[in-house]
This record gives structure tokens, C-alpha cells and sequence, in this order.
């Protein structure tokens, strides 16, 4: 244990011992379930699938849609989606995604603070924090992409130090290249991660020209960014959106927030809210108290690490001006996150962003750990051996919690996994799911989105469900014409059987409530496949659609013939004329 007095390496090795042990805590919920979490992540799916079979002349996606991959955020996941899709399903790929996210949020984050000359320690606390509110609502890009901001920063802060020519331009092309997966990954954070590069770059110990050059890497990403937003037309009844209009709906939609109450207040209420959607998870809400807990180690490292404050005489390294400009780098970041956390609504639905402020919660406390003295790293023996137990024990405790949640999650699905098994590959299927609540996630519409899942569990060239969010200008794909078929899968109530028979040959439906029938005038269409809790799947009987009762045509009525000719008149007899004729007049 004499690596314990090595300064910095004995960090690094404690980062790295803890790590592994935590690692396998953290990726075993993952194999706790066949189904990942995640509102919008069957949609997804759906679009990666419908992405594979683009140009197959068997697509079933041909007739209803048009896409594909093209330079735009959130193409990363999809490229990463179709690129494993070649060689596993579609639910391992997407696992595999998010075993390599989970690993490398901690590793993004120790990268970070170590370029930044602080101890790695208090990264090992980014392993619950990937299991956050954006991963859980299906945000997977936004999820993805925090990693791939921190990796940003620490290879920004690399570069702008850089002494040696050859190892410039060599870093030079690393930021370039993580600065537009960064862009590909999603937008918002993009604009978060570039500004706080900026900063990184323009605080750097070094001179002008260098920090010019560091910040030029940018540029490539930059340029990504201004071809999607020139070649991407608007959303559909919107007007091209400029920076004047999205001011308009960003400010309106904050004070529709505020409403009458007071701005401190507000902005007080949603700190306190902070630990209720960084980690949002569970119907139990245990994950608030871990969030909290989470929070104090935070506020603890930060408390030692000041206490272990070096003198100002002592340098813990060459070139203390570094740390120093950094640690103000790191201030920045940390409020750039807050003021986005603080300033930004709820909903954004001109910009198609919804759940927007809350996202940025696991955020702030990720930047939150740049706050943590370099002091640390001046601990030697026995108190380096102590400082990961906090990290450690409550990694270890959490993982538990996570990995007995996942678990229960994947029995409360098992019964669509179940129904869909029994389901044909093939087929093109739809859902109507009544009711979306989860019992063990935290989260809306947690279930809305399963039959999303079809094909990747029944995959086969013509299996196929709608693409939900195709139309969007992130999203790699577009409906073809009006698409009546195109359910909302919000609105399962409005189902016409009449119009959606014609085009799907599956139909998962789940809780259906009493007394309502969706199949009303087309029982005969219908037979029940499977059946599993409150999960069916029903199958279109083959043969032309039709009404279970076609009314009766009406009786024959006769065509009508020539009007027969009007009567002749009868001619008076003599007498009886004389008589009209010569009638008496009456009397005056």
C-alpha cells in the first residue's frame, strides 16, 4: 500500500480500484430486465428499425414514410443503433449503448477533473447519476450526451495547455471530433457544452494565440450545426424559427410558469426540487433520499477539501495558476448549468421540447463536483483510504435499490413480452394502451410506448409499427402524405376500426376499461391471438374488411310508367243542357 503516499497516482488508483468495484452494481440493473426503461425509447426503436430497412424494396415502412440517417442531433444514437443492428437485435444494441454510458459518465467525469488538476474521488459519485430523470423518460440522446460534455471539457482544458506542437494538433483534432459528436448527440446540450468549452479555452494558463487556436476546434462542430439548421425544413404550420422567435416562445412560456407568484420563490422552489428530478426513477420515490444523500457526500468532499487547503506558499504542482484558472472555468460551468436549470420552462412545445428545465438538474450536479477543492489530493495513509468509502458505500447501496426496481419493472412488463412472443413476425401492429401509469416507474405514459417494441422483439422484414415523433426536425424520418392510420398513441379512445384494418394486422391492447369497445362494428374482423394480465394482442381475421351487419337493401320499387291520360268528359244529353242553360236566375 506504499502507492498510497504517490501523490497523483495514488488517486488515480484509488479512482480506479472503486471503480471497478462499482461498476458491476451499476450494469447489473441493466440485465435485471429484458425491457430497459423509458417513455420514449420504444419510439425510438420503431425509427431505428424503420432506419434498417430504408431502400429495401420489402420495406413495410415504404408506402407511409420517408428518412434516413443525415447530419442532425440525435443521429448518433440512431447511427449506433443501425450500425450494431447488422450484427444483434435492436434491444441489444441498445443495451450495449447504455452499458458503454453508464461505464463512461464516471470515466468522463474523473477525465475532467483531473485535467483540471483536482482528485478523481468524487467522480465515482457520476455511477448514480447516470440512472437520471432523461434516461428514465426515454431521453436517450440527451442521456448520451452527457458523457460526451464532460470528455469535451477535459479534452478542451488538455488542449488549450498544450506546450508541444505535434501533441496540439493531435488534441486539436480530439476536441474537433468530440465537439461534433457532442452536436450529433443533441442540441441543447451542444450549446451548453460549447459555451462552457469557450470558457475552459479562454481561461486556460496559456498564451492568446493558443487559447484562439483551442477554440477555433469548435468550428467544425459549428458548421455542422449551421448546415442542419439551413437544410432542415420547419415544423409543419410553424414559420423557419429564428432566434428573435424563439426568444418569444422561451420567454412566454417562463412566465406562463411563474404564473402570479413571485420570481425568488420560484426559483428557490425549483432548487429544492433538484433532488426530485436529477434522479428521477421510482414510484416509491426512494431515489429522492439517495439523491439527497448523494448531494451531502457532494457537500462533504467539498468541506475536506477545503479543509485541505494548501497555504499559498505551497504549490501541489508546477504550475498552481492552472488550478487556479480552472477552478473559476469550473464555477462558470456549474452556473451556466443552473442559470439553464433555473431559467429555462417546463414545456417548449413550438421548439418540440418537452420536460425542458428539469433535464438540466443532473447536470448541475454533475458540474457541481468542478466546486470541490484540489485539496484532496493532499491527503495521505489512512485519510486517502477513507475519502472513496462514502462514494463506495452509498454507490454499492444505490446499485441494490436500482438493480430490485429494474427487476420489478421487468415483471410488470412481462406480460407485453409475453403476448408479443406469441405474436407473428411479419406483421404490422399498433397499440392501445388505456392505461399507460407504471407501477414501479416514476414517470408519465411509462408504458405508452411498448408495442414500440414489436419488431425488435419479433424482428422480420415486415414487421413494422408507426414511427411515433416522425415529422420533427431532430427525427431522421417523415410521414408520406396525410397517413390517416397514424394513431396518437395518447389517444387510444379515438381508434377507429374502419380506418386502421385497411393497413395493421396486429393490435396490443392493454386495460382496456369496462364497457368500452373498441372493435364496435367490427367483431367479425377480430380474433383474440394472446393473452397475458391485463395484456391482449388480437389478430385481423384475413379477407376483405367488413361490418359485422351490412343493412338489407331495400325492396324493389317498380320504375314508373307513362302518366295514363286524363278522363274524357262525358257529354250532357239535350234536355239536361237546355236546362242548365235556361236555369232561373235567383230571386233579387
Amino acid at each position: 500500500m506504499t502507492w498510497l503516499a504517490s501523490g497523483k497516482l495514488s488517486d488515480a488508483r484509488c479512482f480506479g480500484a472503486c471503480y471497478l468495484l462499482l461498476l458491476p452494481f451499476f450494469l447489473a440493473p441493466l440485465f435485471a430486465t429484458r425491457l430497459l426503461p423509458g417513455l420514449d425509447l420504444p419510439f425510438h426503436i420503431a425509427a431505428a428499425d424503420m432506419l434498417s430497412k430504408v431502400g429495401h424494396p420489402g420495406s413495410p415502412y415504404a408506402p407511409y414514410y420517408e428518412g434516413g440517417l443525415r447530419i442532425a442531433p440525435y443521429a448518433a444514437h440512431f447511427v449506433a443503433l443501425v450500425a450494431l443492428g447488422k450484427v444483434m437485435s435492436l434491444l441489444a444494441a441498445h443495451k450495449l449503448i447504455i452499458v458503454l454510458y453508464v461505464a463512461g459518465l464516471p470515466l468522463a467525469m474523473a477525465a475532467l477533473l483531473a485535467a483540471c488538476r483536482r482528485s478523481r474521488v468524487p467522480a465515482l459519485l457520476a455511477f448514480p447519476l447516470a440512472y437520471n430523470l432523461t434516461l428514465h423518460y426515454g431521453f436517450i440522446s440527451f442521456a448520451l450526451s452527457l458523457p460526451v460534455v464532460l470528455w469535451l471539457l477535459a479534452e478542451m482544458t488538455k488542449l488549450a495547455h498544450s506546450d508541444l506542437r505535434r501533441v496540439f494538433i493531435v488534441r486539436w483534432f480530439i476536441v474537433a471530433g468530440v465537439a461534433t459528436l457532442l452536436f450529433l448527440c443533441h442540441l441543447q446540450n451542444f450549446l451548453y457544452g460549447v459555451c462552457a468549452a469557450l470558457a475552459f479555452a479562454v481561461l486556460a494558463a496559456s498564451p492568446w494565440r493558443r487559447k484562439l487556436l483551442a477554440a477555433g476546434a469548435l468550428a467544425p462542430a459549428f458548421t455542422g450545426l449551421a448546415y442542419w439548421h439551413l437544410r432542415s425544413p420547419p415544423v409543419t404550420g410553424q414559420a423557419k424559427l429564428t432566434a428573435a422567435l424563439a426568444w418569444k416562445f422561451l420567454k412566454r412560456h417562463r412566465l406562463d410558469d411563474l404564473g402570479n407568484g413571485k420570481v425568488l420563490t420560484d426559483l428557490w422552489h425549483r432548487i429544492l426540487l433538484v433532488p426530485a428530478h436529477a434522479m428521477r426513477a421510482f414510484v416509491d420515490e426512494s431515489n429522492v433520499p439517495a439523491c439527497q444523500g448523494l448531494f451531502l457526500i457532494m457537500v462533504a468532499y467539498l468541506c475536506v477539501g477545503l479543509l485541505a487547503w494548501p497555504p499559498e506558499d505551497a504549490a501541489l504542482e508546477p504550475r498552481p495558476a492552472r488550478r487556479r484558472r480552472m477552478r473559476l472555468a469550473g464555477a462558470i460551468a456549474f452556473l451556466g448549468a443552473l442559470a439553464a436549470y433555473l431559467a429555462l420552462p417546463h414545456h417548449l412545445q413550438e421548439m418540440e421540447l418537452m420536460t425542458f428545465f428539469p433535464r438540466f438538474s443532473v447536470l448541475v450536479l454533475l458540474m457541481f463536483l468542478l466546486l470541490v477543492p484540489a485539496g484532496l489530493l493532499r491527503l495521505r495513509g489512512a485519510l486517502a483510504v477513507a475519502l472513496p468509502l462514502p462514494a463506495l458505500v452509498f454507490g454499492m447501496l444505490y446499485g441494490r435499490q436500482l438493480y430490485l426496481h429494474y427487476r420489478a419493472y421487468g415483471a410488470e412488463v412481462a406480460g407485453f413480452v409475453e403476448v408479443a412472443e406469441k405474436t407473428p413476425p411479419g406483421g404490422k401492429a399498433m397499440g392501445l394502451i388505456f392505461d399507460r401509469r407504471s407501477r414501479v416507474m416514476q414517470v408519465e405514459s411509462a408504458l405508452v410506448g411498448l408495442p414500440g417494441f414489436y419488431p425488435a422483439l419479433r424482428p422480420a422484414l415486415g414487421s413494422m409499427v408507426p414511427p411515433t415523433y416522425c415529422g420533427l426536425r431532430h427525427m431522421p424520418c417523415r410521414l408520406k402524405g396525410t397517413a390517416e392510420f397514424a394513431l396518437s398513441p395518447w389517444t387510444p379512445a379515438s381508434f377507429s376500426p374502419a380506418q386502421m384494418l385497411p393497413t395493421f394486422d396486429y393490435y396490443f391492447v392493454h386495460s382496456a376499461p369496462p364497457g368500452h369497445d373498441p372493435w364496435r362494428g367490427y367483431h367479425g374482423m377480430f380474433e383474440l391471438l394472446a393473452q397475458s394480465g391485463t395484456w391482449s394482442v388480437f389478430r385481423k381475421r384475413p379477407g376483405p374488411v367488413v361490418p359485422d351487419w351490412i343493412p338489407p337493401p331495400p325492396p324493389a320499387v317498380p320504375a314508373p310508367g307513362p302518366a295514363p291520360p286524363p278522363p274524357e268528359a262525358k257529354a250532357l244529353p239535350p234536355a239536361a243542357a237546355s236546362r242548365k242553360l235556361t236555369a232561373p236566375s235567383p230571386r233579387r
